[in-house]
């Protein structure tokens, strides 16, 4: 039981706002414009890389559109499809941001499901 119990309290340390700075090293978004005539709106598709130890969930994206002069013309709030493994990708599309020329996109939050395989 204390084993599963620091194990716990260790994950939860670990998904802590304070160990946000790991967040940078951990998750690497890409993002490109949809191909054109998918849709009559334009949007954009994007993937998130999970290089962390842990499988992930709920991974919450934001999405802000900038404009020429790197000024920020809109934001959003996206989630990553379903669980991420250690290792694994998943992938969002959102709409373009009327004025956005390129975008910047961080994650704000997850929650941990387990500690990878160790295959």
């Amino acid at each position: 039981m204390r084993i599963y119990l620091a194990a716990v309290l260790a994950l939860v340390a670990l998904a802590s706002p304070a160990r946000g700075a790991d967040w940078d090293r951990w998750f690497h978004v890409s993002w490109g414009p949809e191909p054109e005539g998918k849709t009559p709106t334009p949007r954009i598709e994007a993937s998130v890389r999970n290089d962390s130890p842990y499988r992930v969930t709920d991974v919450q994206l934001e999405v802000e559109g900038l404009g020429a002069d790197k000024r920020l013309v809109g934001r959003r709030v996206v989630w990553a499809l379903g669980d991420i493994e250690p290792g694994g990708e998943s992938s969002f599309v959102t709409e373009a941001m009327a004025g956005a020329v390129t975008y910047r996109i961080t994650v704000t939050s997850f929650d941990l499901v387990s500690v990878g395989s160790t295959r």
